[in-house]
Order: C-alpha cells, then sequence, then structure tokens
C-alpha cells in the first residue's frame, strides 16, 4: 500500500485483533532488559504494552514497575502537543494553521524571527536558540514566548534550513495556540485530546500550571498513551469519538522537514530513515522501499517511548522513567521487530478453509481457490478470503498466504 492516507484507511476498518499470537521473544527481550541485556545498563522496571488493531494484545509489568504507573513522558509529549495543534488549526477562534507565523499572534517575533512558522516550530526547524524559560517556575507561557523572542540573539540558525532537536520552539508555538485557541494550553488539551478520549492519567505536570512544558511536561500511562496512539493510527477516531479529523493527522505523519536537510543535532539513531525524518511533533522513523510510512515514533529522554507499526496495526507502549532514551533505543527496535513477527506468523485464519474438519486437504485448496474466485463453497461453511486478514481481499497476498500455510510455512 502506498501513501499515509491508505495506511490511515486501513487502520480504520482493520478487524478484530489477530489470534492468540505468541510473543514469548518479546517477553525475553523485556526481561533481558532488566538483567542488562541488549541495553548499556541494566532497566530497573517499565511496563510493556502492546495494541493489535486496538485489542491489548501483550501487557506486562517487569523489573520495579506496576501496570498502570505514570511517568514522566519527557519528549514524547511533544506528540501530545503536535496532536493538539492540529486540533486547532480545525477550529480555533482566531485563524491558525501550521503556516502561521507566530508574529501573526505574538507581535514581539519580529525582525529575524518574523517569519518563523508554526510548521518550522513543530518540526525543530525554527532556528531558535534554547531558553532557560521553558522551565521557568515563576512565567507564565505567555512571558515565556515573549522571554524567547526578546533575546538579544535569538537564532541559531536561519529558520528553515536546519534539523535540531529542541524544545523551545514549540513552546513558543504552544503560547501562539493559546492565543488562538483563547484559553490556557491544559484547559485547550483537556478540551480536545484527553477529555474526549478519556485520558484521566495524562496531564502536564512540568513546568507550571501557567508555563507547561509544551515538548516536556506531559505525564501519562502505558494505557492512555497508547490509546493516544491507536487514535492517531486510526486516522483520528477513538471508538466512535473523532478526534481529530483525518487530515489533521494525515499532516501529523506527513514529513515536514526537507529530504537531505543539514541535520544539526538529533538524538534518533533509526536503521530506517534519516536523524531528521519529522512530522508535527513525531518522529516518522520506518519507511519502505518506496518511501512509505511504515513506522511513527514518540520518544522521551528517560525512556518513555511509544511507537505505531502501520502494516501490522501494532501500536506499542514502553512506559518507565527510570532510564535513558538512549539506552533503549536499539532494545526497542529489536523489541517492535520481534512483536511483528509474532503477529505475522499468527495472524492468517485456519487452514482448514471449509470448516470440515479435515486440513490440510486438497478440498481445503479448492474451496479457497474456488470462493477466490467468486465461486460457492462446497461445504457452505467457508472461511472468507481475506486471508491474511490485513483488511484487503481479494489480493494476491492471501493467495500466496494461503499456499505458505497450506504447505506448513508461516503466514
Amino acid at each position: 500500500m502506498k501513501g499515509m492516507r491508505a495506511i490511515l484507511l486501513l487502520g480504520a476498518a482493520a478487524g478484530a485483533a489477530c489470534a492468540q499470537c505468541d510473543f514469548s521473544s518479546v517477553a525475553a527481550l523485556a526481561q533481558g532488559a532488566v538483567d542488562g541485556q541488549n541495553v548499556q545498563t541494566p532497566v530497573t522496571g517499565f511496563e510493556l504494552l502492546l495494541l493489535r488493531n486496538g485489542e491489548p494484545v501483550f501487557h506486562r509489568a517487569f523489573g520495579s514497575w506496576t501496570i498502570g504507573r505514570a511517568a514522566q513522558a519527557d519528549s514524547a509529549t511533544k506528540t501530545l502537543s503536535g496532536a493538539l495543534i492540529v486540533s486547532l488549526t480545525e477550529s480555533s477562534a482566531q485563524p491558525f494553521s501550521l503556516d502561521t507565523r507566530l508574529a501573526d499572534l505574538i507581535p514581539a517575533f519580529d525582525g529575524v524571527t518574523e517569519a518563523i512558522t508554526v510548521r518550522q516550530s513543530f518540526a525543530h526547524m525554527s532556528g531558535l536558540r534554547d531558553s532557560i524559560a521553558v522551565s521557568s517556575q515563576t512565567m507564565t507561557l505567555q512571558q515565556a514566548a515573549q522571554s524567547i523572542a526578546n533575546r538579544p540573539s535569538p537564532l541559531e540558525n536561519t529558520p528553515g534550513t536546519v534539523f535540531v532537536y529542541g524544545g523551545t520552539s514549540m513552546h513558543a508555538a504552544g503560547a501562539a495556540a493559546e492565543i488562538a485557541g483563547a484559553a490556557p494550553w491544559n484547559t485547550l488539551f483537556a478540551q480536545r485530546i484527553s477529555g474526549p478520549m478519556g485520558m484521566s492519567s495524562t496531564t502536564f505536570t512540568l513546568t507550571t500550571p501557567t508555563n507547561p512544558r509544551i515538548a516536556g511536561g506531559a505525564r501519562s500511562t502505558a494505557e492512555d498513551f497508547g490509546a493516544f496512539m491507536e487514535m492517531l493510527r486510526r486516522g483520528g477516531l477513538h471508538g466512535n469519538v473523532r478526534v481529530l479529523q483525518e487530515t489533521s493527522v494525515q499532516a501529523m505523519f506527513t514529513r515536514q522537514t526537507p529530504v537531505g536537510v543539514t541535520i544539526g543535532d538529533t538524538p534518533l539513531d533509526s536503521p530506517f530513515t534519516d536523524g531528521a525524518d519529522y512530522g508535527v511533533g513525531v518522529w516518522l522513523d520506518e519507511r519502505g522501499p518506496d518511501g512509505e510510512l511504515l513506522g511513527a515514533l514518540a520518544a522521551g529522554a528517560r525512556g518513555f517511548s511509544s511507537w505505531i507499526d502501520f502494516d501490522e496495526g501494532l501500536v506499542g507502549v514502553f512506559a518507565t522513567d527510570l532510564t535513558l532514551s538512549g539506552n533503549i533505543q536499539p532494545l526497542l527496535y529489536m523489541i517492535r521487530a520481534a512483536a511483528q513477527d509474532a503477529v505475522r506468523a499468527c495472524r492468517c485464519d485456519p487452514i482448514d478453509f471449509n470448516g470440515d474438519g479435515l486440513s490440510p486437504d486438497n478440498r481445503d485448496l479448492e474451496d479457497f481457490l474456488g470462493v477466490f474466485g467468486g465461486g460457492a463453497c462446497s461445504t457452505g461453511s467457508c472461511g472468507d478470503i481475506d486471508f491474511n486478514n490485513d483488511g484487503l481481499a481479494p489480493d494476491n497476498d492471501d493467495i500466496e498466504a494461503f499456499f505458505r500455510v497450506f504447505g506448513g510455512g508461516a503466514c
């Protein structure tokens, strides 16, 4: 499948979770992290949650952690904030879009900072220097934005030219969002994101209620964050509630940084993309051979991480604040690969296609090919022709999967 729209539609249309899969390799990797395997330093505790088409298929706590314990999400907050930003592009008290300039809402951004946009701010392309205002205990978010704009030398790079990972630009854009939305950030987040989704354990706890750290201040649980990422995987739907428009989610999962952009600083070491493949507040960290998006990642400095693997309908959450992102990043890719392998091995329907209690036998093969071609089932109780349960039927992948399983292979 090509394109983000196709992936989102597939996610929205996907059926129930796969049959019981063998996640023992995932469990072994997770326990190994506690024991110091595949990490530089043992991870003393964490919760691991895997959702397949929205249904939990693996959920365990390891080490000193307990299920349901909240953790500081740190920079995984950026994805929560990105969702609120695109929500405001759908409707707001004042005109607001990704191409809105900060100066349009905060006049202090003038001169060399006048051209900075919300899009650049949420894709680490603003050129703004880091500022301690983001962690001020005394300023409001509006005052912090004024401080960021009024520095004698506010820019590190020309806006739009260099990718430098950080949070100052998102903080300034958050102040602009408050003005556009005519309400404090926390109120907007509760009204538009956490409230409609019932994310009662997700709040901005840093730095203060009046100066929430837009790029790193949220605290959340595996269950809350998993539901949030599943909403994004489904193109903005949480159950039957539309939280975001599909076009807004598409914007989040569209690369906002130029291919080949100069990388000044990045914490991501993905084996699949460069270190600057970034959407609106979210890493786009795995692509297929034709550039199609296969994976996205929200990750925090102390290990809180959540990902989407679009091709398998998987959402994962590694909830902790007891380690470092760099310590577990290679491990997370190993866990993701193991989870995908487990799902792929068990997602196909039973090989007894015609339900006669005999399998594998030639009648199953004959009935499958007959029904695939539009014919009738010999027993009247055949399965559906979406044999590999990828939401697409009829297609040749179902035939290939059937023959593999019929011959004793994996789905």
